[in-house]
């Protein structure tokens, strides 16, 4: 059976063998989350969207982008979600989402940047035998026409 590595497992290993151990070998679950993923998740979900209903030729309104993310964070979002930065709330931390999608559909739109995949798997051998691989995603691949060139765009917040 081939071992397939990703680039957030071999960095959790990086920082931590133990912590490795017990979300992957052990599979115990995180108990809390920080509101950063809560914001970057429903932010990163809310562009998949985008994007997936621009490949079929649909270009929803900022408001229709705006109700996905608001969906997501709450989907999302948990009471026991740590918030470290005292100085601020769980409010301001969803305020910058929706300030983070406007400012990106503003940007992009009317979004004919050739988009031809969304969350695209890719996996890399590592060895001749295929015994050990290495995976990730792609956020989004996009094939730039003017610059006659593939793009892989990643989001971060």
């Amino acid at each position: 059976m081939a071992k397939i590595y990703s680039h957030s497992r071999l960095s959790t290993f990086e920082q931590c063998p133990l912590k490795f151990k017990y979300k992957y070998l052990d599979k115990i679950p995180e108990l809390t989350k920080s509101v950063e993923s809560c914001l970057g998740k429903a932010v990163h979900e809310a562009l998949e969207f985008l994007y997936r209903e621009i490949k079929e030729k649909r270009i929803p309104s900022v408001d229709s982008l705006l109700e996905f993310y608001i969906e997501s964070w709450e989907k999302n979002y948990d009471p026991e979600t740590i918030i470290v930065n005292q100085g601020l709330t769980k409010e301001d931390y969803f305020n910058k989402g929706v300030t983070f999608l406007i400012n990106y559909y503003k940007t992009h739109h009317p979004f004919d940047d050739n988009t031809i995949e969304v969350e695209k798997r890719i996996v890399v051998k590592l060895d001749e035998q295929n015994e050990y691989k290495v995976q990730g995603f792609i956020d989004r691949l996009v094939y730039n026409l003017e610059k006659n060139r593939y793009e892989i765009h990643d989001y971060k917040t």
